[in-house]
């Protein structure tokens, strides 16, 4: 597995040779297939997520013309209220007929019940248009947990990873926190769905996520980097901390094999952590880790690799 940044370019070489090595064809459809896992985005998903984010932005405009035309009609008829009653008042003040002065406090009374029920209408209304506009909101952020959550796993995916990495990176600039990542890649994962099919290998991802998941702290973060490679965000951890919980997970994988038709598909991972320095950005960390990994496959596999502390340029 080559060392890699989060840059398309890069995705796009990682795509090309895994085309190569299953020995399948560059077609429009498997780049774009392998393309697309690799950067850990769901086609189908995220077109749907498109799709309703124009919707929504439809919806939310029509809502605001809406509340506009209210307001906007509620005030010019409050205004034609105020003129009528000011016009009664003002005819009232200059005439001394019992009738007249009866009629022009009738109209007055009128005017000023036509003003209330019309406030009161306008207020349901806007009323209205504040549920509607609470739930696009609601709406909106389902919409952005879609697109950022793999679809298989559950897992947060790489399209989810930028806000979390520079989030957890800013937190360590300002608190001088550590975080640590780890970058796992299931051994063998090929030989799994070769022989059992691609369906058994989704259950093998499905299990790993889960029992992986359950050994994680509250705040730790799982992430589906690529088809068989996960990433683990561990904050306030060293790499002492990383490896433990590494050992821990892989005594957990060792301890919960998958059973399938009666069969025993045995799990194991490697590894390569990494922690943030003073002077580094999420991607450098990650490329560290990558390069751990890879260093770790290289070892025999099933084998956890820290990389050497990082070395500012000088």
């Amino acid at each position: 597995m080559a060392s890699r940044l989060n840059s398309p370019a890069d995705i796009a070489r990682m795509a090309l040779k895994r085309l190569a090595e299953l020995g399948l064809a560059p077609t429009p459809q498997n780049y774009t297939k392998f393309y697309n896992e690799i950067a850990g985005i769901a086609p189908a998903v995220k077109e749907e997520a498109e799709q309703s984010n124009v919707q929504l932005v439809a919806n939310v405009q029509h809502v605001v013309q809406e509340a506009a035309d209210t307001t906007g009609g509620l005030a010019d008829l409050i205004r034609d209220h105020n003129d009528d009653i000011k016009s009664s008042i003002h005819s009232l003040q200059n005439t001394q007929d019992t009738p007249e002065m009866m009629r022009l406090l009738q109209a007055i009374v009128h005017t000023a019940t036509n003003m209330h029920d019309t406030v009161e209408d306008s207020h349901d209304s806007l009323r209205e248009l504040t549920a509607s506009l609470n739930q696009m909101r609601d709406d909106l952020a389902a919409s952005r947990h879609a697109l950022e959550r793999d679809p298989l796993t559950g897992t947060q995916n790489r399209q989810g990873l930028d806000m979390l990495l520079n989030r957890e990176v800013q937190r360590c600039r300002t608190y001088q926190a550590k975080l640590s990542v780890a970058l796992i890649d299931l051994d063998f994962f090929k030989q799994i769905n070769d022989r059992f099919g691609h369906h058994v290998g989704d259950k093998v991802l499905i299990h790993v996520s889960n029992i992986t998941k359950a050994v994680l702290r509250g705040n730790d973060v799982l992430v589906r980097y690529g088809g068989e490679e996960f990433l683990i965000l561990l904050p306030e951890t060293d790499l002492h901390g990383a490896k433990y919980l590494l050992e821990r997970l892989r005594l957990v994988f060792r301890n919960n094999a998958v059973m399938h038709e009666g069969k025993r598909i045995d799990i194991s991972f490697s590894a390569g952590l990494a922690q943030l320095a003073a002077d580094e950005n999420g991607h450098a960390l990650i490329l560290r880790a990558d390069q751990a990994l890879y260093a770790a496959k290289n070892a025999g596999r099933n084998t956890i690799i820290a990389a050497p502390e990082h070395v500012a340029d000088r």
